[in-house]
């Protein structure tokens, strides 16, 4: 992969979490709410969209190996991630909410990295050590959120 689209894709991770570490940090601090918002809806709903997108790469892979590999399982999972992150909303419930959010980032990485071993995902193994750093980033901010407002 060329410097140029590496860094935008490094540049790109990292400005998306710009949304997570301020709601993150702005929910811990008690902090009133923005545009209307509280921090704690920001956060639920800002990673509903990531958790989203991140299934809708899974549904790119399977478009992009449709001709070459079987990628009907890869196709179920980007519409589960993307219908799970949706419910996330729908439930109204901040504990479930970012439990679920929680284990979707997990799974998603999880499931990108086992396809990434039978070729169904990119072959650019940088790829995965910035999604396992952003991703724990995310999950990080979640939990603490977690821990002292629902626990």
């Amino acid at each position: 992969m060329n410097k140029g689209k590496n860094w935008l894709i490094y540049t790109l991770g990292f400005l998306g979490l710009i949304p997570f570490l301020a709601s993150s940090l702005a929910a811990l601090m008690h902090t009133g709410t923005w545009w209307g918002i509280s921090p704690l809806e920001f956060l639920i709903t800002y990673g509903a969209v990531i958790l989203s997108f991140l299934g809708g790469t899974l549904w790119g892979r399977a478009l992009h190996r449709a001709e070459s590999e079987k990628t009907t399982g890869l196709l179920l999972l980007s519409n589960a991630f993307a219908l799970a992150a949706w419910f996330t909303i729908l439930i109204n419930a901040a504990a479930w909410s970012l439990g679920m959010q929680m284990v979707g980032f997990a799974l998603v990485l999880y499931f990108e990295q086992k396809l990434a071993r039978s070729s169904a995902m990119t072959s650019y193994m940088g790829y995965y050590r910035i999604r396992v750093l952003l991703t724990t980033i995310v999950i990080v901010c979640q939990l603490l959120v977690f821990g002292n407002h629902i626990l």
